[in-house]
């Protein structure tokens, strides 16, 4: 068996390599596909949970406003002083200020606040704004079975029909219950809610082919969609999840099918309900299993295909292998094929000679660039980090998805814009020398992007001369200063920062200003930030980023030492950070 293996060069590759490779690319396989597939589960459940969280929000934000309209109107002096009043005493005058503020509420919630009724006494006293022309006539004994003395009796009530004016429409009810004992008088202030408002927020979030968003109350369930009832809540899980103490969970069951079904809830702040997203186990994680499979059948294709090319090299390389060996003997500084010292047959040998005189002849060369080198790899990085910012990125996208989610598509829109115009100006075709103007549109692109980021944590202003338009400039000089501006100037201020940007010429230079009213520097820590201007970029360096020692160092490499980054401040005033130029148009293509 030893004798085999070693038998020729051929079978020794095959058996010594094909093992090895075959086994990387199973592990690699397995690795891949379970970090893949945890990943995936992980977003799908995370990706749930914000729907959720962002629903919840939405939900919360509109009724409790709703909510806070009730109790405003509910605890109305003059809506108690009638409640009080028998029927013969009450006059056309004791309607107009009530009947105005409900006409007011319903005028500002009319698209989700179906009707909006107050009932005194058992109609005695009855003003109400809807749709519908009919009075509408409450059940009293319906509404008061849940009453409670001596508490604030306000009452919610699951999607169901409409009984005060029966028309056939589904409704969520808000109500204030009214009582004085000691009069034996009784009251109701109803809101009805749409149905409709409930479904268009609960349906936006699609949650795969058979999973859904429901409303879950004491009284009922409220979902997003029709579904097989396999795939609605069985009375024990709806029982289960009223007595969970936790305000948000996840939770599993088995389903009629024996399928295995996954809950997960938040619960709603305005009044207690929980929101919860239903959906089968399988349709959650379908892809998980079609990425194992696609796995699979991937990793069998290329253990075939590595095979069958490594028997077809190792076939071409055993042949021509002593003529490839004296050929090596003349090896130079285009054949490095080698890292170190090896023994074996001649051949090898030679191969091994060849390559430690190659490496004499370019150790004394190498030992000059690498210094080089470094600083231009450095000094390229910079560049690179400048131009793309994953976090600033990945910052925005999050950004264009909030508003995304929120339906604020035209907002999502222009930060999309801003974006894609933000990366083209940055690539801007490979060129590193563009115009003032098309600086000046880079800039004003992020700055609409941070804008819409932070609201109103700061404004700014862009004052630039004409006349230095058509000016060139080192691309990508104003944004790492903005940047810097922003994040270590007007976000450390209290209150509303503000940002200006200059540009002017004087004599032949040309300078661009960025100016912040930020904390500013002190005058220890600005003398330390200019030495380390100087430094190289291998240099330990405290106080200043790449992105601000790559600008100075760009502008010095393209326009000489006379020209560069100054940066002045006041402590407790602001900095202002100061590009120096020199006039050149005409070179741009």
């Amino acid at each position: 068996m030893y004798k085999y293996i070693f038998h020729s060069f051929k079978t020794t590759m095959n058996m010594l390599f094909l093992p090895i490779v075959i086994l990387c690319i199973l592990v690699t396989g397995g690795v891949s596909t379970y970090i893949a597939t945890a990943q995936i589960e992980e977003n799908t459940y995370q990706s749930m949970n914000d729907t959720i969280y962002q629903t919840k929000n939405y939900l919360d934000h509109t009724l409790s406003d709703l909510f806070s309209q009730l109790v405003s109107i509910s605890y109305d002096s003059r809506l108690v002083s009638l409640l009080m009043k028998e029927q013969e005493q009450i006059v056309p005058e004791d309607y107009i200020p009530i009947d105005k503020n409900l006409q007011i509420i319903y005028g500002r919630y009319s698209t989700i606040l179906e009707s909006a009724t107050i009932d005194l006494n058992v109609g005695e006293f009855l003003i109400y704004q809807s749709e519908f022309t009919k009075k509408p006539v409450i059940d009293y004994d319906d509404f008061f079975v849940n009453y409670k003395p001596n508490s604030e009796n306000f009452k919610w009530k699951n999607v169901h029909e409409d009984a005060a004016f029966h028309t056939g429409n589904s409704v969520m009810s808000m109500y204030k219950l009214l009582e004085l004992n000691e009069l034996e008088k009784k009251g109701i202030v109803l809101f009805n809610i749409r149905e409709e408002f409930f479904g268009k927020v609960l349906s936006r979030s699609l949650i795969g082919e058979n999973g859904y968003l429901a409303l879950i109350s004491e009284d009922g369930i409220y979902q997003s969609k029709e579904l097989e009832s396999k795939y609605t809540l069985d009375d024990k899980t709806f029982q289960k999840l009223h007595q969970l103490s936790n305000p948000k969970d996840q939770i599993t069951y088995t389903n009629e099918d024996n399928e295995e079904m996954i809950v997960i809830y938040d619960t709603l702040e305005s009044n207690g309900w929980k929101i919860a997203a239903i959906v089968p186990e399988d349709d959650l994680l379908n892809k998980v299993e079609y990425i194992k499979i696609f796995a699979l059948f991937l990793i069998i294709i290329m253990i075939g295909l590595v095979v069958f090319v490594t028997n077809i090299f190792i076939s071409y390389m055993s042949k021509p292998f002593q003529k490839l060996a004296k050929q090596m003997d003349l090896v130079n500084e285009n054949h490095l094929y080698l890292e170190e010292k090896i023994s074996g047959p001649k051949e090898m040998r030679v191969l091994n000679r060849g390559f430690i005189e190659l490496i004499d002849r370019i150790n004394v060369l190498m030992d000059q660039v690498i210094l080089e080198q470094e600083e231009k790899r450095q000094l390229e990085f910079a560049i690179m980090h400048a131009q793309i910012n994953p976090h600033f990125l990945y910052n925005t996208l999050y950004s264009i998805k909030g508003l995304c989610d929120m339906g604020m598509t035209k907002e999502a829109s222009q930060m999309v814009t801003a974006l894609s115009n933000f990366f083209r100006i940055g690539i801007s075709k490979g060129k590193e020398i563009i115009s003032v103007k098309e600086e000046i549109e880079h800039i004003e692109n992020y700055l609409i992007i941070q804008e819409m980021r932070y609201g109103d944590d700061f404004t700014y202003e862009i004052e630039v001369e004409e006349s230095i338009l058509d000016n060139e400039i080192v691309k990508l000089s104003l944004q790492p200063l903005i940047e810097n501006a922003i994040y270590h100037g007007v976000k450390q201020k209290r209150g509303q920062g503000k940002i200006v940007i200059k540009g002017y010429r004087d004599a032949d230079r040309i300078y661009m200003e960025v100016i912040d009213n930020g904390s500013g520097i002190s005058e220890e820590r600005l003398a330390a930030i200019h030495a380390e201007l100087q430094l190289t970029y291998q240099d330990q360096k405290q106080y200043i980023g790449i992105g601000i020692k790559s600008v100075n160092d760009r502008i010095k490499m393209q326009y000489g030492e006379a020209y560069g980054l100054t940066i002045r401040s006041v402590y407790g005033e602001g900095t202002s950070m100061i590009i120096t130029i020199p006039v050149t148009t005409g070179g741009l293509d």
